[in-house]
């Protein structure tokens, strides 16, 4: 279990969380991001000047600041990774900001999904304890018969509705079920463009920070949650360490795969480019939250054969 509190993990709670933490931020009188942006300045300008006693040291004063953000328990290990990457770029607020998004945009998909949601479980429940009291008034079950096929026919239900309460505290159902999302046809491709979307705004912010373009790329898939996908970052990486062009390589990678790229005009200088990237696969995520928050509880009305043979069964009894 990676998350610490009890409460307020709600995505409405932890958007309001990050909202609060970057406006925070942005008030002329906070001290603490002042301090990380020197820290990280400090550093960089030590590496440079091949300085490495120096680096080293504004190097543990930002591992002094992350352990105050761990010891103090609000935070998930994933979120922690994004916290150490505004460390390394010197840019908290920046990264509070894109936590905020985050957790806005999944606080949408559940609302939509739970709006969504209301005549397929009214469908799937009416048919689950309707057929065992057809089967009652008919006269070919008995009392004991029908609220056994009732409850077996609800079961599904319950079993999802306690996984969708549980995933969000415990790690492991967490992990196992995004797993098994990406590997679903269609949602798969659209939970690997949200992580490219992260990435992307990683890579873009380590490049902004004056981080070379291998540094950037190893630095950014280090600092995402974790996910079978990331294999094809770290080959990106590889290959670009190995002397292939960028561009080449990302086209190759398939995470652009579905973006529909902005003009080359608008992209500007080359260390402008991945941030505008960022911005091409947010939009794509976007029309994905609002399509499979609509499309998702429909699949629900695939348990009605499975209600249907489950009486026909108690029937043949």
């Amino acid at each position: 279990m990676d998350l610490k509190m009890a409460s307020g993990f709600s995505p409405a709670q932890r958007f309001v969380l990050f909202q609060s933490l970057y406006q925070a931020s942005q008030s002329g009188d906070n001290n603490w991001d002042q301090l990380v942006a020197l820290l990280s300045k400090g550093q960089r300008a030590a590496q440079r000047a091949q300085l490495d006693s120096v680096a080293a040291q504004f190097a543990d004063g930002q591992r002094v600041v992350m352990d105050e953000l761990r010891e103090g328990g609000v935070f998930l290990e994933w979120e922690l990774q994004f916290l150490k990457l505004g460390l390394a770029v010197g840019d908290l607020a920046k990264m509070y900001l894109r936590l905020a998004e985050h957790y806005r945009l999944q606080a949408e998909f559940q609302q939509n999904f739970s709006r969504h949601l209301r005549w397929p479980l009214i469908i799937t429940a009416a048919f689950a304890l309707l057929l065992p009291c057809w089967g009652l008034l008919a006269g070919t079950f008995d009392w004991g018969v029908a609220g056994l096929a009732g409850l077996l026919g609800l079961l599904p239900l319950v079993l999802v509705y306690g996984v969708l309460k549980l995933a969000p505290r415990f790690y492991l159902i967490r992990r196992v079920s995004a797993e098994l999302g990406l590997r679903l046809p269609g949602l798969g491709k659209a939970l690997m463009q949200y992580q490219s979307y992260h990435y992307m705004n990683h890579l873009a912010d380590c490049i902004g920070a004056g981080f070379s373009l291998p540094q950037s790329l190893k630095q950014s898939v280090r600092r995402l949650p974790q996910a079978s996908i990331n294999r094809r970052y770290y080959k990106l990486a590889a290959d670009v360490e190995g002397g292939e062009l960028f561009s080449t390589a990302l086209l190759r990678s398939g995470i652009l795969e579905g973006v529909t790229l902005p003009p080359v005009s608008k992209m500007g200088d080359a260390k402008q480019v991945p941030a505008q990237l960022g911005l091409a696969i947010h939009r794509v995520c976007e029309d994905q939250v609002a399509f499979w928050s609509a499309y998702l509880p429909w699949l629900l009305l695939g348990l009605l054969p499975y209600i249907a043979v489950l009486n026909a069964w108690f029937l043949g009894r």
